[in-house]
């Protein structure tokens, strides 16, 4: 499940290959429709290793893997089963470990909300003006995270429009190319501008991104099947192209992320909840193993 998580955050691995096969069928993301076999795959993929591989007494770890999924391969699992004293040490251990984990949650939650609430030493400052010339000559070297692009024209003709939903909520997002005055429109791109709407607006058309552009700059660390797509509309991304997120920033360094605390919130406080039902699920199972008095 870690593997997925991190995946789906940073859109490599699994669920990047789930989403270009989900996209090229349908023409269409959907985050959970892409997420369906990346769980499938993560559940099951163990489960099918550990029933394949041959039994060997020398590996003690994988033994007990496949002697817990099916303890009948073990030509002695009747006198391996627990007593009744070794079953309630184990659950005791179990509670206390989730216990432990469940405070270690809440504790990085809580730290990760104090910390993205606190805002920036230079917020409210004018962003730094960049020209895309000095921008792709850094190579992503002392990038600012924030900056206003002083001389970057959208190619509106050669933008991708993806399309994706997650639950009830649809978007739409525009990947334009951005280029400098007189640049050839073959160069390979070395910025590439994100610009997000809910698919309920009317996109750049009600909102045109026109240049001094603005907003957050990161490496264009994008999946193969993305930049295929950026390939069919015209425009290929360089090596190392730099991805501008466009913000509404009105020419200053934002201040706290509300994002970043409500994901703390959201994220320590699931982990926290799991943890804590498996610590009340194992304290009812020891109740359950006392004799009635």
């Amino acid at each position: 499940m870690a593997v997925l998580i991190i995946s789906v955050i940073f859109q490599t691995g699994p669920f990047a290959w789930s989403e270009g096969l989900v996209d090229r069928l349908f023409r269409h993301d959907s985050v959970a429709v892409a997420g369906l076999p990346v769980v499938a795959l993560t559940i099951w993929l163990p489960i099918a290793v550990l029933r394949w591989l041959p039994r060997r007494p020398e590996r003690s770890f994988l033994c007990g893997m496949q002697d817990a999924l099916d303890p009948k391969r073990n030509p002695n699992w009747r006198s391996r089963l627990p007593s009744g004293t070794q079953r309630a040490e184990w659950l005791r251990r179990c509670r206390a470990g989730a216990l432990i984990a469940a405070a270690v949650f809440a504790l990085a939650a809580t730290a990760g909300y104090i910390l993205a609430g606190k805002a920036p030493a230079d917020a409210g400052k004018p962003l730094p003006r960049l020209t895309l010339a000095a921008l792709a000559g850094s190579h992503g070297a002392g990038m600012p995270a924030y900056a206003r692009l002083v001389d970057a024209l959208p190619g509106y003709d050669q933008a991708w429009l993806r399309r994706w939903n997650t639950r009830t909520s649809s978007y739409h997002d525009y990947y334009l190319p951005l280029r400098a005055p007189g640049q050839s429109p073959i160069d390979p791109v070395a910025v590439v501008m994100l610009a997000s709407y809910p698919a309920s607006g009317e996109g750049p058309d009600a909102d045109p991104p026109v240049p001094p552009l603005e907003g957050a700059l990161s490496k264009a660390h994008l999946p193969t099947w993305m930049r295929i797509r950026m390939r069919e509309h015209g425009f290929e991304l360089a090596e190392d192209a730099v991805l501008l997120r466009r913000m509404a920033l009105d020419g200053r360094m934002p201040g706290a992320d509300d994002v970043a605390q409500a994901l703390s919130i959201i994220f320590g406080g699931t982990l926290t909840f799991c943890c804590l039902m498996m610590a009340w699920l194992w304290t009812r199972a020891l109740r359950a193993m006392q004799p009635r008095r």
